[in-house]
């Protein structure tokens, strides 16, 4: 079968991207604000592709959870029931944000910034920072899911995408792996085309999925009378 080479391939893929791009970030070459702001419009097209790519906070949780499974750690993973409304916590935190309300110490993506530039930061920040670190070897991405300002307002932009994660129910065994995979907590395994704001559109759950029944590419057409349902 080809599935499981191509599932190879793409996180391969991925985490040289994610390499790359975090040493470009570490000796300056480019701000990873700036590229976050240049790819914005492009989420109405292809989602939020940064996070999942680009995004050297990211990038370092992912390592750090990766860290944490090869050391045995209790992998933990927040219920749907209760994810549902924890994941409002970054939208409620930017929507403060736009109103003037800053909470300096939650800025990881500053903090982290501000430390592979050389500068100095308020040690309250580098003890948040470091807290998120080791939570990120029990929790994929906790700063993303829960904190993230930044991610919140890509992921607004992104509810219209129009090439996204599409499962081909059809084919699909239920097995549930892509929704396991999913570092946004996402429950994909129900989704026939995931709209949801939090996905970072980092293919995990097309790696994960066994029949290759998962991908990336247009959302299917609604129902026409006469057609014979989605395509």
């Amino acid at each position: 079968m080809r599935h499981p080479d191509k599932r190879k391939w793409l996180q391969a893929t991925r985490f040289l991207v994610q390499l790359s791009f975090f040493g470009i970030c570490l000796f300056g070459i480019i701000s990873s604000k700036q590229v976050a702001d240049w790819l914005l419009p492009t989420t109405l097209l292809l989602g939020v592709l940064f996070c999942g790519w680009l995004c050297p906070m990211g990038t370092l949780q992912e390592w750090a959870f990766k860290l944490g499974r090869m050391l045995k750690l209790p992998q933990l993973r927040v219920p749907y029931s209760l994810q549902r409304y924890l994941q409002l916590s970054r939208y409620i935190l930017y929507f403060l944000a736009t109103l003037g309300v800053t909470f300096a110490i939650l800025h990881g993506t500053r903090t982290l910034g501000s430390l592979m530039k050389g500068k100095e930061i308020a040690l309250v920040s580098l003890v948040v920072f470091i807290i998120f670190m080791i939570t990120s070897m029990f929790i994929n991405r906790p700063f993303c899911n829960y904190i993230c300002t930044g991610g919140a307002r890509r992921g607004l932009w992104s509810v219209i995408r129009i090439i996204g994660i599409r499962r081909d129910t059809s084919r699909c065994i239920n097995c549930k792996l892509c929704s396991k995979a999913c570092p946004m907590n996402i429950d994909v395994a129900n989704t026939d085309f995931v709209r949801h704001p939090n996905c970072i559109g980092c293919m995990s759950c097309i790696s994960a999925c066994p029949k290759g029944c998962i991908s990336y590419k247009h959302m299917p057409r609604p129902d026409l009378p006469g057609k014979g349902g989605k395509a």
